[in-house]
C-alpha cells in the first residue's frame, strides 16, 4: 500500500455462498479529499464500507485505512467516523446525553466531552435541539445527529452511507456544508450516495459501482468528457428537417431535440458549433439557436449502470446469499443492506 491515501483497496472481493457481492475492487482515495461512490442498490457499495471499516472479512483481496491494513476487529476506529443509514440511538435519551455516552465510550468526558458536543451540535444544525429525546426526532434530525457522533471524536477519516437521507431542503444545504468544512479542514470524506448532484457538486473524485466492480472512476469533470453534444434549434421544423438531412449526410450523429420538432442534437463538441454554423449558413440555413449541452453526471451513471441488474431483494439483502449463509453458518449478505447499524465510532 502506498502513502498518500486515506482507502486503499487491492482486487478486494467478497462472496457470500453462491453470491459475488464484490468482485475484485480497486479504490485509491487521496487523503484530504471527498470520494464519491455512486452505485444501485444491491451494487455492493455498503459490503464495501463494512469490509472497510472491519465489521465483515474479505473473501479475498486487501484493504488499508490510513495507512494500516483492515482486518475485522483490528480497524483503528478511533481515527474513522461513519454514517450508515438507519443509525441508532437511544430515544429515551436526549441528543446531547447520547453524545456524551458515545463519547465516555470514547474516552473522552468532563468539559471537554461539553465542548465536543457542543460544537458537533452546532455544525449539524441541532444546537437549540440538545435537550430533547431522540425518540421525538425526525428521520432528518435522527440523520444530522448520526453527523454530529460521526465528528464528535474529530476523526482523520469520515465514510458517510446517504448522509442527506430524510432531511429537508435546508437540513441537506447544513450536512453539504459540514461536509465542504470537514474537507477543508483536512478530514477525508468517504461519500456514499444516490443524489447525483451532491455528488457532482461536493466530490473531488468518483467511483461508480456495478454488479460489484467498478465500471468508471476519477473526477466528475472527466467522468463528463464524454461526446460533446449541441442544441441547434430553428425557426421552423422544415429547416431543421433540412438540416438533419444535411449534417446526416455530412456523417454527423443527429436525434432530435426531445419533443421540439425545431430543434435537433448533433453530437459534436462545443467547439465545433462555429463550424456547424458555417456549413448551414453555407446551405442557406441560419439557425436561431447553438447551444452546448452539458451532460449530467446522472445520464453518465444510468449509462454505465444500463445493464446492472439488481443483485439483491427488496430489504437490500440477497436472498439466494442469506440462504447460503444460513446453511453454512456463515456471514449474512449484505449487497447494500439497511440493517439498523450503530452510527459514528462503534463500541465493540
Amino acid at each position: 500500500m502506498t502513502g498518500g491515501l486515506a482507502i486503499e483497496t487491492s482486487a478486494l472481493a467478497k462472496r457470500f455462498g453462491a453470491v459475488e457481492a464484490v468482485a475484485g475492487i480497486d479504490l485509491a482515495v487521496p487523503t484530504g479529499s471527498v470520494f464519491g461512490f455512486l452505485g444501485p442498490n444491491g451494487a455492493g457499495k455498503t459490503t464495501t464500507i463494512r469490509m472497510l471499516v472491519g465489521l465483515i472479512r474479505p473473501t479475498s483481496g486487501s484493504a488499508a485505512v490510513l495507512g494500516n491494513p483492515v482486518r475485522p476487529g483490528g480497524v483503528d476506529l478511533a481515527s474513522i467516523g461513519a454514517v450508515v443509514e438507519r443509525p441508532a440511538f437511544y430515544p429515551y435519551l436526549s441528543a446531547a446525553a447520547n453524545l456524551r455516552l458515545f463519547a465516555a465510550l470514547q474516552g473522552v468526558g468532563g468539559s471537554g466531552a461539553d465542548r465536543r458536543i457542543a460544537d458537533a451540535l452546532d455544525r449539524t444544525g441541532l444546537g437549540p435541539a440538545a435537550n430533547r429525546k431522540v425518540g421525538g426526532f425526525s428521520t432528518g434530525m435522527r440523520q444530522r445527529l448520526a453527523l454530529a457522533l460521526a465528528m464528535l471524536h474529530r476523526p482523520r477519516l469520515v465514510i458517510l452511507d446517504e448522509p442527506t437521507n430524510g432531511l429537508d431542503p435546508g437540513g441537506v444545504v447544513e450536512v453539504r456544508a459540514t461536509i465542504t468544512e470537514l474537507a477543508r479542514t483536512g478530514t477525508t470524506v468517504f461519500l456514499s450516495s444516490h443524489v447525483l448532484s451532491e455528488v457532482e457538486q461536493l466530490c473531488d473524485l468518483v467511483a461508480v459501482l456495478a454488479r460489484g466492480r467498478v465500471v468508471a472512476s476519477g473526477a466528475p469533470a472527466e467522468l463528463l468528457d464524454g461526446p460533446g453534444l449541441l442544441r441547434v434549434g430553428f425557426d421552423s421544423a422544415a429547416e431543421a428537417e433540412t438540416a438533419r438531412r444535411l449534417l446526416t449526410d455530412d456523417g454527423m450523429a443527429v436525434t432530435p431535440a426531445g419533443a421540439d420538432d425545431a430543434a435537433l442534437s448533433v453530437g459534436v463538441a462545443a467547439s465545433d458549433g462555429s463550424r456547424i454554423a458555417r456549413r448551414l449558413a453555407a446551405a442557406g440555413l441560419f439557425p436561431a439557436e447553438l447551444t452546448p449541452v452539458r451532460q449530467s453526471l446522472e445520464a453518465v451513471f444510468l449509462e454505465l449502470t444500463r445493464d446492472a441488474a439488481p443483485q439483491a431483494s427488496g430489504d437490500g439483502t440477497s436472498a439466494s446469499a442469506s440462504r447460503e449463509a444460513a446453511r453454512s453458518g456463515g456471514e449474512t449478505a449484505d449487497p447494500d443492506d439497511r440493517d439498523a447499524t450503530p452510527s459514528g465510532n462503534w463500541p465493540r
